[in-house]
């Protein structure tokens, strides 16, 4: 009778102890798959270095359909948990923010918003003279929310863009909020090379801010 006992406390603590190791494996399995994807982003960057007025423009057509809040919580494509092969082409960094996240060319498939920060079909590259950049991301607590921490922004604050050897250097001008329509309006100075940066409204599930940086 006493050994029966011992059997099924012996088994009871396995059973346990297996869904104890299955728990932790849960728990902690996003917090890894962020440190992951840093590291990676990390070696990136890494190798990239090494290697509204009247006299405003009116842009109506910059696809945002794909923008979200992206949460931890939220079942998103686990495309990007693949195998991604791809290098950057520049450099976004926000100072004030500790922002620092390369990107691709426009032409890339992993210029996707599930991937990358991304260039807009519609923009300029940063040597275009009095051209328009314009960069999209997720904000929210994802690994993908790469903008997560743009409404922090303050009017002032700078930017830089690396892009073929050179350094573009921008200061923000003018933050706004647009309905969540599929598409936002980007009100800039037409004779000043800008940087315009896109992404969901903090806490907010039904609109868009769009930061304008005009280059100093």
């Amino acid at each position: 009778m006493q050994r029966k006992n011992r059997n099924i406390k012996s088994q009871l603590f396995k059973v346990g102890f297996f869904f104890l190791i299955i728990g932790i494996l849960i728990f902690f399995s996003s917090p890894l798959k962020k440190l992951r994807n840093e590291v990676f982003e990390e070696m990136r960057l890494a190798i990239f270095k090494l290697d509204i007025n009247e006299d405003n423009t009116t842009i109506n057509n910059i696809n945002t359909e794909n923008l979200e809040i992206i949460t931890e919580n939220n079942e998103v494509k686990e495309e990007n948990d693949k195998k991604a092969n791809y290098s950057y082409i520049g450099e976004l960094s926000i100072p004030s923010i500790r922002l620092q996240r390369g990107f691709v060319s426009k032409e890339s498939k992993y210029n996707n918003v599930n991937y990358n920060i991304t260039i807009a079909n519609e923009a300029d590259y940063p040597d275009v003279p009095s051209g328009n950049f314009i960069l999209m991301a997720h904000s929210g607590n994802a690994y993908i929310s790469f903008f997560d921490k743009l409404y922090r922004l303050q009017i002032g604050d700078k930017a830089s863009v690396s892009y073929n050897a050179v350094t573009y250097n921008y200061q923000l001008t003018k933050i706004y909020n647009q309905a969540k329509t599929g598409t936002v309006a980007i009100y800039r100075n037409p004779s000043v090379k800008t940087l315009t940066l896109i992404t969901c409204t903090h806490n907010d599930d039904y609109n868009q801010t769009i930061y304008i940086f005009e280059e100093i």
